[in-house]
């Protein structure tokens, strides 16, 4: 009887997978932006990466940006960090990416100063708030 039950078991799991599959994968597409407005018309380097993706290295003038898409897994921890290089031999470290910090964005855009990066979202007209969501942050401690 239990040999019975099981088969069932799985044969029921096996039928619903493809619905849990879908169900797991249906999180947003996440847009992050990365300009670069470091002051003195500094070319910047960046790297990103996650523990999964490597975005490679870009290389970015002044006013330029790039863009790179994904989406968060089901566990809630996706992080994606990036290395930023200008002249001078500076480097800095930023996560440009933690789910908890960001979970409620889609089009995040990060300007790229030598202070720190600052992120910029526009208002999506969904809530109480007007206009932008712009705060600027700390460079990490950590090393490059």
């Amino acid at each position: 009887m239990a040999h019975l039950a099981r088969t069932i078991f799985i044969l029921w799991l096996l039928t619903m997978l493809p619905f849990f599959g879908n169900a797991l994968s249906r999180s947003s597409e996440i847009s992050v932006a990365i300009q670069n407005l470091l002051e003195d018309q500094d070319d910047l380097t960046v790297h990103c990466k996650s523990r999964d993706d490597d975005i490679r290295v870009q290389h970015l003038k002044s006013g330029e940006h790039f863009l790179f898409y994904f989406r968060p897994n089901i566990f809630g921890t996706t992080l994606f960090y990036c290395r930023f290089a200008w002249e001078d031999g500076i480097c800095r470290r930023f996560d440009i990416y933690e789910y908890d910090r960001d979970k409620t964005y889609t089009d995040i855009t990060w300007q790229i100063f030598k202070e720190g990066p600052c992120r910029f979202i526009e208002d999506d007209g969904h809530d109480d708030k007007h206009g932008v969501d712009d705060i600027c942050f700390q460079w990490s401690h950590d090393s490059c």
